[in-house]
């Protein structure tokens, strides 16, 4: 490829993307999108490179591509917010999404706090394409994110760093999920053997939500066997999760468990996982001089 010729396709992947992102700024005010036909051609030519050019960017050139690429994605974000319940517009916006991901992944070096954020990128984006069946796509964009986190694991400085473990766990399953998808099941079985299992228990909450989704998935298919097992295993992280100190987690933890509660608040085994998780907190005198200790509005403590 000469200088000549890379320098021409850079030029048509940032005006493209500006294009994109002017387009959708002023498509927001006007639902459902419409990009045109040549636009959507266009995008889905651009889809089909990974990554989106061969030569190493100079660093002006990285600099550009993170600026563009990170317009493109946050006003793709507010635009599927502001569309969240028009799914062809999620479709086509989780396309744009993809393109701006690739400059993002384009444009980062793999090291630093840049690599992180391409890694995080590469799981979002994944997992939204997958939730709108591009599954040939996420796995494009977990191949590449592959290569990068390799790349992390073979650092000596990383090895053993919390935040690649967490990566590890949510790259692994989500490969597990795309193989269930897949009709893969032997894949998805060896896929989760291979996630860490940390004492801190941190990343539970991606094998939480992905082992809910398959068993799910399989009840609805009638698959009882392979849905209890899945369902054990989002018990399984459910358990671990509770362990952990950290505000954030312990608050998804309580919404899964509000929303079981809103749905089978009467079943035992809610009500379980609800005693489960009082008992990670902190013990509150007051409460118990209230005798506000029963647990179930319905039922009082001496039946």
């Amino acid at each position: 490829m000469t200088q000549h010729s890379s320098k021409a396709q850079v030029d048509v992947v940032l005006d493209f993307a500006a294009d994109l992102t002017d387009r959708l700024v002023i498509d927001q005010q006007r639902f459902p999108l419409d990009l045109g036909d040549h636009i959507v051609a266009q995008l889905d030519q651009q889809l089909k490179h990974f990554p989106l050019l061969l030569a190493s960017p100079s660093s002006p050139i990285r600099r550009r591509f993170d600026q563009e690429g990170t317009k493109l994605w946050n006003t793709c974000m507010q635009a599927m917010t502001v569309s969240k319940d028009d799914k062809e517009n999620q479709l086509l916006l989780c396309k744009v999404k993809t393109f701006a991901y690739m400059m993002l992944e384009y444009a980062a070096p793999f090291r630093g706090q840049a690599s992180n954020r391409a890694l995080k990128a590469a799981f979002s984006i994944a997992s939204t394409c997958i939730d709108n069946g591009y599954l040939s796509l996420s796995q494009r964009i977990i191949e590449t994110a592959a290569v990068r986190l390799d790349k992390l694991e073979t650092s000596e400085r990383n090895a053993k760093d919390s935040q690649l473990q967490q990566y590890t766990i949510e790259y692994y399953i989500l490969r597990v999920y795309l193989a269930w998808l897949q009709g893969r099941l032997d894949i998805a079985e060896h896929l989760f053997s291979k996630i860490p299992v940390l004492d801190h228990g941190r990343g539970q909450e991606h094998v939480m939500d992905i082992c809910y989704k398959i068993g799910n998935c399989a009840l609805s298919r009638k698959q009882y066997d392979v849905s209890v097992r899945w369902l054990e295993r989002a018990l399984r992280a459910f358990r671990a999760g509770l362990h952990l100190d950290t505000k954030e987690p312990n608050e998804l933890l309580n919404k899964v468990l509000d929303a079981l509660k809103s749905r089978y608040g009467s079943m035992f085994a809610v009500q379980v996982i609800q005693l489960e998780l009082l008992s990670k907190e902190e013990p509150n005198k007051d409460v118990f001089l209230r005798g506000d200790w029963t647990l179930l509005n319905d039922c009082s403590p001496f039946d």
